[in-house]
């Protein structure tokens, strides 16, 4: 499914990520550990399109994927939620989970349905502004809104961040 060869990501001529490969196949979750610093975050954001990798390659269902803007890669089917959330505060828990929804996949109604099935409180909150949220809420929001594109990948930045353990549980359940 995801094919990562010899990725290399430079800032200003430091290399945060060093020939670096992977793969995913399909069905199975792949985690990428490290300390703080070690390029994990990076490399994620290089996989979704979000940096671009001066040496490497990136190919997604045998199709190389490596020069893709991130608008393709979602359509494809990869979406990432990132470590810092990335929500709109002013916005509503839907209105912000409306912004993953690809148009031609289903109707934006029934996307939500599943998101509020897994993720019950968002269902609760559907009107409420998504910075009044608890922080376990907004990382529940963030990864509802990337589940609304219909992922084949979803590629998830400190997924359990700020998540309460029954919280944790039922999002590995959800696979």
């Amino acid at each position: 499914m995801l094919e990562v060869q010899r990725l290399t990501v430079r800032f200003d001529g430091f290399t945060a990520v060093d020939d670096v490969s992977l793969a995913v196949r399909a069905g199975e979750a792949v985690a990428l550990l490290g300390p703080n610093g070690a390029g994990k975050s990076t490399t994620l954001r290089a996989i979704h399109g979000l940096l671009r990798p001066q040496a490497g390659a990136i190919r997604f269902d045998g199709q190389d994927v490596t020069a893709l803007p991130v608008h393709e890669r979602v359509r494809r089917g990869l979406a990432l939620v990132p470590e810092g959330r990335e929500l709109f505060g002013a916005m509503t828990v839907d209105e912000n989970l409306d912004l993953g929804w690809i148009r031609g996949r289903g109707s934006p109604a029934a996307a939500r349905a599943r998101v509020h099935a897994l993720f019950p409180v968002l269902a609760q909150r559907r009107g409420q502004a998504a910075g009044t949220l608890s922080g376990g809420e907004q990382q529940m929001l963030a990864i509802g809104r990337a589940l609304m594109a219909q992922p084949r990948l979803l590629m998830l930045d400190e997924p359990s961040l700020g998540l309460a353990p029954r919280a944790v549980d039922v999002l590995y359940d959800a696979q």
